[in-house]
């Protein structure tokens, strides 16, 4: 556990935007991120910022686990904004398991919420 502290990470923090209402935004991310990994905290009920945080595989055979983080924030009558935030430790061979794991939960949300125009 000691090594593991030492190593640095590799994050990449992406956003994105749908017409879905913010209720559905969520129900879908923790659809996806359920399916995708174990899901670790649930701040839905969070009046701010509700946000699910899930651990997925990523990297070499998606060996590496990686922390995801989605939150969801209504900015207007039609459009909520989704930040996916990954991070994942890197050893000595370098996978951007960080940087994997957000993009992968990215392109299913993208896929699963109706975009903006």
């Amino acid at each position: 556990m000691l090594a593991a502290r030492l190593l640095p990470n590799n994050m990449l923090e992406l956003t994105m935007e749908t017409r879905s209402p913010p209720e559905t935004a969520l129900e879908t991310v923790v659809t996806i991120l359920s399916r995708e990994g174990k899901i670790i905290e649930d701040r839905r009920t969070d009046p701010d910022k509700p946000a699910v945080c899930a651990v997925v595989g990523s990297g070499l055979w998606s060996l590496n686990p990686a922390l995801v983080e989605v939150q969801v924030v209504s900015t207007t009558d039609n459009v909520t904004k989704l930040s996916i935030v990954g991070t994942a430790r890197e050893g000595l061979i370098k996978q951007r398991a960080g940087e994997k794991a957000t993009r992968r939960i990215a392109d299913l949300l993208a896929q699963a919420l109706p975009p903006c125009a």
